[in-house]
């Protein structure tokens, strides 16, 4: 009998939790990874607001001339409003990364369906935004993420060019790996805090210190910065 109820429950998750992995993650299917079409390069930043790095990253990109897309933590954005306001001022996208870092894949339906929908719906409201695409924490979802997607009409994006970016690494080999990696399609994935599980503390300092260089570059191979949205 416990036999049979670890296959049951073992079967479930395979369902509800691997599957969707597989179908997004290894297959593609039901996200976005790559630009709509050649020469366009989206910037996208996770984990944030930060109060430290954010605010320097922001001082950057505005130095480089760059627009980029941040995926936010809407309990962040929250308690920094002034820097989602700025992000916003200065012609950058804010799209939703979820209410706090959580693993999605062994969510319920709920805390889910207050992930993505409930994250969307609190930045609408707080900041008078549309938020309309959705990359989960650590790029994992569950059958739950999928269908209140379907249902919301929301986007899920990925990316197609991540360097491990969340560990201490020099600002000219995280400039590096990124450009070894970019081509015309490039939906490229850095990170703008050090409070998410996983991340090294100081890592975003080598974030902020590439940016020059990786525009740059994205800009003497002729391409054009996009924002998430027009990758739907």
């Amino acid at each position: 009998m416990i036999g049979w109820l670890v296959a049951v429950v073992l079967a479930v998750l395979v369902v509800y939790a691997g599957l969707p992995f597989v179908w997004t993650r290894g297959l593609g299917r039901s996200c976005i990874r790559r630009t709509p079409k050649p020469g366009c390069v989206a910037l996208t930043f996770d984990d944030g607001p930060h109060p430290v790095y954010t605010p320097r990253l922001l001082n950057a990109l505005r130095e480089a001339g760059a627009r980029a897309t941040f995926f936010v933590i809407a309990e962040h954005a929250l308690r920094h409003p002034e820097i989602v306001e700025r992000m916003l001022a200065e012609g950058h996208e804010v799209q939703v990364h979820g209410y706090r870092h959580w693993f999605v894949p062994l969510l319920p339906p709920g805390l889910t369906a207050r992930q993505c929908v409930g994250a969307r719906d609190i930045l609408a409201q707080r900041f008078g935004i549309d938020p309309r695409v959705y990359r989960p924490t650590w790029g994992a979802c569950n059958l739950a993420t999928l269908v209140m997607l379907r249902r919301s009409r929301m986007s899920m994006l990925l990316w197609s060019v991540m360097v491990g970016d969340w560990r201490r690494t020099p600002p000219e080999e995280l400039a590096r790996r990124i450009l070894a990696k970019l081509d015309a399609r490039s939906v490229i994935v850095l990170h703008d805090s050090d409070e998410s599980p996983g991340a090294e503390r100081g890592a975003p300092e080598s974030v902020i210190a590439a940016i020059p260089a990786v525009v740059e570059e994205v800009r003497r191979r002729g391409y054009t910065f996009v924002l998430a949205s027009e990758c739907e």
